[in-house]
């Protein structure tokens, strides 16, 4: 069997205030294609294939069903696991959509929570990112956010280890889950710790005579774990933020055989630029002929004014040059001007707060206070800043 393991779409999210859409569900396209152009049977997708805090999710949902359905009538199975930053219910909705015709349902593979099933002779096991809920009957009563997410990390390494062994030990199988291993860093060099994240330790990777690959989602970037048995973060299909602008995106082709180990071949994503740029302001003109490709490039800018100009004429010519600017700094010229010059995407920054206490204190029966607390917090920062 040849299954595309790929993880992190993300669809539905942003990039400060810019919108980006179109280009993750080109990403999606491209790994189809590399799907159709290497005979692949099954497209497995191990979470965050949405992203909750997004816009229009059923629009979302609805189109990306239609990018699907093509290579689903074709044969090819598809295999989609919730992670953290997915809503179970879209999960449903993508369930519906693409069994809307005849035959179709037993190529889609929604997992809602841990499920072992079988494609063509190979056995998927899946374990989706967990829900608190779930794991709440296999915890210990505790206090604090570390001593939590230790005992909801121990219910979890012990859900894992049920799974592997309800697996039938004559048939090949994979093992698919969106969570972080323990040792691993993110792509700003940083490693999730108990305070931030439920995990799973390095000894908790399943180990079975039978298991051929383990799929991970949830870090996003590619990379190796070391582990007897080939384990794998794909790694998200685009560059995500700033942070990832370095990033090598890629997929991995994965060859099952009835007998012996699995081949894993890494395909490489062609991904959107981003430039951290450095120019002075007689030569901002000459950007696009050095860079072609900014209009769909994320760039930071710091500008020199070699020449005097007024700072407000330079951030116009920089957002028309660079649509899809992240940041504008003009270091130079009239010190008073520079101390006014506008803060650049304030409204994206308290976005970025909310989504921020959505997600972390989700949990929590006071985050509605603390909503409450911070929207009148960033309300008065910008009634300040707009009067400055």
């Amino acid at each position: 069997m040849r299954i595309l393991h790929t993880a992190d779409w993300h669809l539905g999210s942003r990039l400060y205030s810019h919108d980006r859409t179109d280009e993750l569900f080109q990403q999606v396209k491209q790994v189809c294609d590399i799907a159709k152009q290497h005979d692949v049977e099954v497209l497995l997708v191990a979470g965050d294939v949405f992203e909750k805090r997004g816009t229009a999710l059923p629009e979302l949902t609805k189109k990306l069903a239609e990018i699907l359905a093509p290579y689903i009538r074709a044969g090819m199975h598809v295999v989609l696991i919730p992670g953290n930053h997915d809503d179970r219910e879209h999960f449903n909705m993508m369930n519906a959509l693409l069994t809307l015709e005849q035959g179709q349902s037993e190529r889609v593979h929604v997992v809602k929570t841990k499920n072992i099933f079988s494609i063509r002779n190979v056995q998927f096991a899946a374990v989706p990112y967990p829900l608190h809920e779930v794991l709440q009957p296999y915890r210990a009563e505790v206090r604090g956010s570390t001593e939590r997410n230790v005992s909801l990390s121990t219910a979890y390494a012990d859900l894992v280890r049920s799974v592997i062994d309800a697996l039938n030990p004559t048939l090949p199988a994979v093992f698919i889950a969106h969570i972080n291993v323990a040792g691993v860093v993110t792509p700003s060099e940083h490693e999730l710790t108990y305070d931030e994240d439920i995990r799973l330790g390095r000894g908790d990777l399943p180990i079975a005579s039978n298991l051929k690959y383990i799929a991970l989602g949830h870090i996003h970037q590619s990379q190796k774990i070391d582990h007897p048995i080939p384990c794998y973060y794909s790694g998200s299909i685009e560059r995500m933020n700033w942070g990832e602008r370095d990033d090598e995106k890629q997929i991995n082709l994965i060859d099952i055989p009835e007998q012996g180990d699995a081949k894993v071949t890494s395909i490489n994503l062609e991904t959107t630029p981003f430039y951290p740029l450095e120019v002075s302001n007689s030569q901002l003109q000459d950007l696009p002929s050095m860079y072609p490709d900014l209009d769909r490039s994320f760039v930071m800018v710091q500008v020199i004014n070699d020449n005097g100009a007024d700072p407000a004429s330079i951030y116009r010519v920089v957002k028309e040059i660079c649509p899809r600017q992240i940041n504008i700094e003009v270091i130079g010229g009239d010190e008073k001007e520079l101390r006014r010059r506008p803060v650049i995407h304030q409204k994206s920054y308290s976005e970025t707060v909310r989504g921020y206490l959505a997600e972390r204190y989700k949990d929590d029966p006071d985050l509605p206070e603390l909503e409450k607390l911070t929207n009148q917090l960033i309300e008065e920062v910008e009634n300040v800043a707009s009067a400055d």
